[in-house]
Parts: C-alpha cells; structure tokens; sequence
C-alpha cells in the first residue's frame, strides 16, 4: 500500500521528528523516502543564497544519517521556498507518492490558511499530521467512521479508513479501536436543549449494527467499537486520549474555499484537538 513517501523535514534544524516518524514507518514495509527540507534564503543573512543552501544540505544530510541506518532508499533535497504547500502539491501531482509525512504547524487565523490546512483539503494522497509525542512499543490505533450516511462517498472513506488500519495493524502488530461520534450539535448540547443519553439509547443500536457490518466485511470483527455522542472535534480526541491511542486514522472530504472558513472541516477541528499523531485519508478521485 505504501511504496513512496514524501517526508517534510522540521523547520528547525535541531528538530528531527518528522524524520523520525518517517524511521518508524520505513522499518517493517520497505518504503522509499523523499525527505525535503524547506528554507527561505533571507536577503539580510551575511551567507550567501547558496551558502545558506550548502549548510542546510550539510544540517539535513547529517539529521540523515544520524536516525537512520540504512540510507540506500533515502533521497534527500533542499527547496529555497517559502510556500511549503504550493511546492508539496505540485510535486506530488508529477510524481507518484503514497504518504506525505510532515509534523503539526499550527498558526492558523481567519485569512491566512496555515501550511497543514492546504495539504489537507488538496493533497490527493493520504497525510500523516505527526505530533512530537513517541509512539509506545505496544500502540493502539483508532479509526474514526462515519455512519450518518450511507452516502458513497462517505462509504468510500470509511472503508479507506478500515484498508489503512488494516495494513497498519499487520504491518506493525498494534491494537485496533473503530469509533463513531453520534452528531449533536454543539449548541444544543451547550444550552441543555437535548438529552445526550437519551439520544444515544435511542440512536446507538442501528450505529453498532452498521459498524459491526463494516468491520465484519473488512475482516475485523475482534476489533472494538465504541460508539458516543456529540460534535467529532471533542469526542475523538477525548476518546483517543482514553485510550491512550498514538494514531488516529479518519477520512477527509476535502472541503476547501470559503465556505471551510464559516462551516469549518471536521478532520481540521479534530486536529484542533488532538495530541496523538493523524493519518488523513482522501476520496480516491479527489
């Protein structure tokens, strides 16, 4: 499933967690990596434009070298740019890459869309929003579904989200957990307009019937479900950190424009959210 993966070096040359969750993928699938690292080459520095090139070459080919120890599928590069997404997504669009691999950026405000939030609503293939957290030998995964709809697409997605846990759980022995967040308004739920545990009586029988068909067709009947109530962007988070869960894996329809501004994108609130590391799958013909 995943052959070619694009890894977005830190920012920071002391900083190494990208590539070290990229060390952490590489080990049992045999995956080719292209780690980019992005400077801006400022006119003020007393180095010149290629100086500044050759010590970021230097920092980067050292970073390497030190976290992994096998280099031969490894390729390397420097980008004097200070638009990390444009560059991202029109390098992925001429080459054929599985997984982008890049940590969490967040400086978001209401016109500026941060460097995270244009890979997620563009990029077509999966990204893996890393945290600075170390995943622990023995790791729980959650698949966040979504079943208000029999919609295909969000049956695609779902299903998506199943393939990637399925993979990931073979590939590295780590527990499985699916979860689905029955929606609720945040403000009826904030004004006291709705009784949560009434409507969870009322809506989790059909929401364990679908997600124990889903899991069955997938071969994962073994694996837990959970099912809770309320808006996605408080209950994955708070359900990921009960379960001390390193990995969350959900769908994104990709939302984009002006209307992802004042209606907002579920996956980018979960994010808000959560500590754990977040892979972000996409609709095929996105």
């Amino acid at each position: 499933m995943v052959k070619n993966v694009l890894v977005i070096a830190d920012i920071k040359d002391d900083e190494t967690f990208a590539l070290e969750k990229a060390y952490d993928l590489s080990l049992p699938i045999g995956t080719r990596l292209e780690i980019i690292k992005f400077i801006h080459c400022g006119d003020d520095s007393q180095f010149t434009v290629a100086q500044q090139m050759d010590q970021a070459r230097e920092l980067l080919a050292n970073n390497i070298q030190k976290i992994f120890q096998d280099v031969s599928e490894i390729t390397s590069k420097v980008v004097n740019s200070d638009n990390i997404a444009d560059w991202v997504l029109e390098h992925c669009r001429q080459k054929n890459v599985d997984l982008v691999v890049k940590t969490r950026h967040r400086t978001e405000s209401l016109f500026h869309t941060p460097t995270d939030w244009q890979l997620l609503r563009q990029l077509s293939c999966p990204i893996l929003i890393a945290s600075h957290i170390k995943w622990k030998p023995e790791a729980n995964i959650l698949l966040s579904l979504d079943l208000s709809t029999d919609e295909s697409q969000h049956q695609q997605l779902n299903k998506s989200v199943l393939g990637w846990g399925n993979f990931w759980s073979l590939a590295y022995d780590h527990q499985l957990h699916a979860a689905y967040s029955i929606p609720i308004a945040k403000p009826l739920l904030e004004l006291e307009l709705v009784d949560r545990h009434e409507i969870e009586q009322k809506k989790s029988p059909k929401a364990k019937e679908k997600m124990a068909a889903l899991l069955a067709e997938f071969e994962m009947d073994t694996v837990p479900g959970h099912i809770g109530s309320g808006p996605p962007e408080k209950t994955i988070p708070h359900l990921a950190g009960e379960l001390h869960c390193d990995l969350v894996i959900m769908g994104c329809m990709g939302h984009h424009g002006i209307s992802s501004y004042f209606h907002g994108n579920t996956t980018e609130k979960v994010l808000h959210n959560l500590r754990a590391d977040c892979l972000v799958v996409k609709l095929e013909q996105d």
